[in-house]
């Protein structure tokens, strides 16, 4: 039984479409993919939607790019879920449809952490886990409060993610639940990437590991071993961050993840940069914008090009290094990728710094700090100071460089930053 009419499916279909894509693009969407399905575009039902959406997702991604596909298709999804959900009303005390109504609340859950509809995401694992509860269903009620903590996660609301994260895998300890455990250990070492805390890092993705390959799942195990490279990255260790993104090429090949393999290769491409193999980076960012390409992620097609820039201005290919900062930009913009903008728009500072266009570097990098002052990240504020000290030699200040490089030195022996700790100390020595 499909409780939503048809007619209203269609009406909110059009809409997403609609909104998306415009009026002219959008209607001849939705009617060739029903055409192209067998399905009667005016008398839509709740099963048809799961296979209109990945029909939708792959027409629209060449021209629309793969970001605004999955948000129509993931729009196009939950309305399936709400629509299951609607069935149901009525009969939660029935204890079988009570499991139903956990395990759709949670999809429903986890489809709003796509679509950043985190507030309804919020309420949609609650009522999962207040489910869960009248019927004993741990597994689910596990998921519920990893999603919530990933909710959290996605708004930098870290206390509140690490809360909710843990107490999920509380609950996946006590049932002994392998994918729960990994996933929540997986994202607990990702926070605590961020929040710059290498040791506990590793020690939450040491555990991630493990529980992933009991999973059987490739693209999980895959994904943590990129987090491994992270970390390793970060601290300046860089040929065990290379062995480690290395060994989760395979295994995302293995499941055709495009978006993370695109990922893993910008990752080698900037530690292979850090080590100075400029051209050996270059080769790598080519092959991560090249995975991008293929679903037209313009996410990571951005992070190639103004990765690629600096490689270029490193080799003295200052015009190419801008021109590529200067594409990216846009694409990241679009997308809201703070940490994206602040990293085009430093390639492009650093690039007209080496022109001496004291001008235009002065400029960016006024725009860089407003940037990196919203990401409040030790590590990107260290390499702003390190950059702008650079900038300042070149200008023919030293007393000012020196005092930028002890305030990023600082910074970087805070976080166990040891690569460019080693490089700052190096160039301080040198003044």
């Amino acid at each position: 039984m499909n409780s939503q009419p048809s007619f209203k499916l269609v009406a909110e279909i059009r809409t997403i479409l609609n909104t998306e894509l415009g009026s002219d693009f959008g209607p001849t969407v939705f009617i060739t993919q029903c055409s192209d399905l067998n399905i009667q575009s005016s008398n839509l039902k709740s099963g048809d939607l799961l296979r209109l959406s990945q029909a939708i997702i792959r027409a629209v991604r060449p021209t629309a790019g793969d970001e605004k596909a999955q948000r129509i298709g993931n729009e196009i999804r939950k309305l399936k879920v709400r629509s299951e959900l609607d069935d149901l009303r009525g009969r939660e005390s029935d204890p079988g449809i009570a499991r139903r109504f956990a395990d759709i609340n949670v999809a429903l859950g986890n489809i709003c952490l796509v679509t950043g509809d985190f507030e309804e995401g919020k309420k949609a694992f609650r009522d999962a886990i207040r489910f869960t509860r009248t019927i004993d269903y741990q597994l689910k009620e596990a998921e519920a409060n990893i999603g919530i903590g990933l909710l959290h996660e996605r708004t930098d609301e870290w206390d509140e993610a690490i809360e909710f994260l843990n107490k999920g895998l509380a609950i996946s300890e006590e049932v002994n639940y392998p994918m729960g455990i990994a996933d929540a250990s997986r994202w607990l070492g990702h926070l605590e990437w961020h929040r710059n805390n290498y040791d506990k890092a590793l020690e939450w993705l040491e555990k991630g590991l493990t529980n992933a390959e009991k999973t059987g799942d490739d693209g999980m195990v895959g994904q943590v071993m990129i987090e491994f490279g992270l970390v390793y990255s970060d601290r300046g260790n860089l040929e065990k961050a290379v062995q480690w993104f290395n060994k989760s090429i395979p295994l995302l090949e293995g499941v055709r993840d495009h978006r993370q393999l695109s990922r893993v290769y910008n990752n080698i491409g900037d530690s292979l940069m850090q080590l100075k193999d400029w051209n050996k980076a270059l080769e790598h960012f080519d092959k991560s914008e090249e995975y991008a390409r293929m679903i037209n992620n313009q996410q990571f097609i951005g992070w190639s090009l103004f990765n690629s820039g600096e490689a270029l201005i490193n080799i003295g290919e200052l015009d190419k290094a801008i021109e590529r900062g200067e594409q990216a930009y846009p694409m990241l913009e679009t997308l809201g990728d703070t940490m994206g903008m602040q990293g085009s728009t430093r390639v492009q500072a650093i690039a007209y710094s080496k022109k001496k266009d004291w001008e235009k570097a002065d400029k960016l990098f006024e725009r860089v700090k407003e940037i990196t002052d919203i990401i409040d990240s030790k590590y990107h504020t260290g390499q702003l100071l390190y950059d702008l000290g650079k900038m300042l030699i070149d200008k023919g200040d030293k007393a000012q460089a020196k005092k930028n490089y002890l305030e990023a030195k600082k910074l970087f022996g805070d976080i166990g930053a040891q690569r460019l700790l080693d490089d700052v100390t190096k160039d301080l020595e040198s003044l």
